[in-house]
């Protein structure tokens, strides 16, 4: 490692707590093989003030201000953990050497199939995809090389299963700002859903693989191929299983623990950042798939609980409306089946009036495009949903 002249740590908001440099990297592999190093703090420490052109070792805390913030996210502890389906944090980063210390959350201690993803990507091209089974780890971006480059760091996997910790960006520069935000889209989206708006087992080999973090994938789902499609920014509230009046049951009863309303004004359900969420975003458009796993029990008796689904539909539709008053609202339903229930959701739709909450009935799967864990949709069916989404936004938007 090289020899640097002066060691800082930079955090937020007008204090200086002096950490050590990291001692080593470790490099970003898709198996997550390599050892994390922990950076321990010397009793002898010193705080000192960057001066412009002089090459230091800062230690900085990633936040909304040398950001762009992509989904929820919640700040603990100076720690920005990413905490939905998709949820990240991109900058660009200046200096001779960078590196990112990362945090574990409890998600670690799931079992080994269930444990939080996440993915880097260096100037748009994906540098490493992790499993995180750690506490904190350091990753090396690049070192020796003077070099300016956007970094991302988002959650592949879906907010059940945990988030994701940013501790810092370790970085060797002599800028007095190496950090900055990239700069906001033009358009931004919100992705309402369940399994399919996660990725669940976009990645698996066959629909008859069980359900793991290490195959779903955000980054391979219809949400953030359409978003990506159009240029725009994100964000998401998406949970695999869930419905508007009843989670996913094999038997037809009422599954009442696992429904979107219940969670939609939360950061994330998962106990470690259940934090009311402020809505701090301004949608363009906001999109809501759901109603999948609700057809179980819905269609057990369509004139009863069919009227049931459609006022609980209109409630949560008038909540979205409340939180995003001026976007476009899309509903859509069909991926994976679901055709009375769509008939619902026309329904509720029509009921409440308003001239910008539109509807269409997704492509159904087909076996041809492939399958992807339990039956859910592959990377080819995930394709073309975004495809047939990006249409549908650009019509609402009159482009």
């Amino acid at each position: 490692m090289n020899i640097m002249k002066k060691h800082i740590s930079i955090i937020a908001v007008g204090c200086a707590l002096c950490i050590a440099a990291v001692a080593a990297f470790t490099g970003c592999s898709k198996d997550n093989s390599d050892t994390a190093i922990t950076a321990a703090k010397p009793e002898n420490a010193e705080t000192s003030i960057l001066s412009e052109g002089e090459l230091m070792l800062q230690s900085i805390p990633v936040t909304s201000d040398n950001a762009k913030l992509q989904s929820r996210t919640v700040v603990q502890d100076d720690v920005l953990w990413l905490v939905q389906s998709g949820s990240a944090a991109e900058f660009t980063v200046s200096g001779r050497s960078a590196s990112i210390t990362l945090a574990g959350s409890s998600g670690i201690n799931n079992d080994e199939e269930h444990r939080p993803r996440y993915a880097v990507y260096i100037d748009d091209k994906q540098f490493c995809d992790v499993i995180m089974d750690k506490p904190e780890e350091t990753i090396s971006l690049w070192k020796d090389t003077d070099k300016t480059a956007a970094v991302k760091v988002m959650l592949l996997s879906e907010a059940m299963f945990g988030g994701v910790g940013i501790r810092s960006v370790n970085v060797d520069s002599d800028s007095a700002q190496p950090v900055t935000p990239l700069s906001a889209a033009p358009l931004t989206i919100e992705f309402i859903g369940d399994s399919i708006t996660c990725g669940y087992g976009v990645e698996s080999k066959s629909g008859s693989e069980p359900f793991m973090t290490s195959t779903e994938n955000f980054s391979k789902s219809y949400a953030y191929l359409a978003a990506k499609s159009l240029g725009a920014d994100y964000t998401t509230c998406c949970y695999s299983g869930y419905g508007i009046v009843s989670g996913y049951t094999g038997d037809g009863n009422k599954n009442a623990n696992e429904l979107l309303p219940d969670c939609y004004e939360l950061a994330s359900k998962f106990e470690d950042y259940d934090n009311d969420w402020s809505f701090p975003e301004q949608c363009d458009v906001v999109v809501i798939n759901l109603g999948t796993n609700d057809f179980n029990y819905v269609s057990q008796d369509l004139e009863v609980r069919g009227s049931e689904f459609v006022d609980s539909y209109k409630t949560f539709l008038k909540n979205v409306r409340e939180k995003r008053p001026n976007a476009a609202i899309i509903c859509t339903v069909g991926t994976m089946g679901g055709d009375d229930v769509y008939t619902l959701i026309e329904q509720a739709v029509a009921e409440l009036n308003d001239d910008k909450i539109t509807s269409y009935f997704s492509q159904p799967q087909s076996m041809r495009d492939g399958m992807g864990a339990n039956g859910h949709p592959s990377k080819r069916t995930q394709q073309n949903s975004a495809d047939i989404l990006s249409d549908k936004i650009r019509k609402v938007l009159g482009q």
